[in-house]
């Protein structure tokens, strides 16, 4: 009986999910539980009608695969968002030289180049060393920015003559 109560009341929040999202548009929020009256069911009817009823099923469907075939729980999640946001998540200095550099020495436009000395202090990321190129200079600090981490990159790589 107890996961029959609580299987309705994941329905019935799935169900609220999106007028609360519609309200929290507006601009109105509301603690769960708190009667707000007859605005979400007109936020809620004019939504559907310009949606279709199609892709409404599609959403809640969705919906309920997504919250069925997540990992974890939505409060672990959100957890690791918020240590995420707050810059918790991002790995020690030595740890993001190390990523860095392997993904310099791996990345399909760059691991051809000569690779440089890559030197990281509190998330930020100093590249020293020769480039044959402008290009290959632009590509290095273009791959060290998208590791995970990485803060920002200094680009301090000289481009050989000739």
């Amino acid at each position: 009986m107890r996961v029959l109560g609580g299987l309705l009341e994941a329905l019935w929040r799935l169900l609220l999910l999106p007028i609360k999202l519609a309200l929290a548009l507006l601009g109105i929020t509301f603690r769960t539980g708190v009667r707000v009256g007859t605005a979400p069911v007109r936020v809620g009817w004019a939504a559907t009608r310009r949606a279709g009823w199609k892709a409404v099923v599609c959403f809640f469907l969705g919906l309920a695969a997504g919250l069925l075939l997540a990992p974890t729980s939505g409060r672990r999640l959100r957890a690791k968002l918020m240590d995420l946001a707050a810059g918790a998540g991002r790995p020690a200095d030595p740890e993001l030289a190390e990523k860095v550099a392997f993904e310099l020495a791996h990345a399909p436009r760059t691991w051809h180049l000569p690779q440089p000395e890559v030197a990281v202090v509190d998330g930020r990321v100093l590249l020293t060393g020769v480039a044959p190129h402008d290009v290959a200079r632009d590509e290095l600090e273009r791959a060290a920015t998208a590791v995970p981490g990485v803060l920002g990159v200094q680009n301090d790589l000289a481009v050989e003559a000739g």
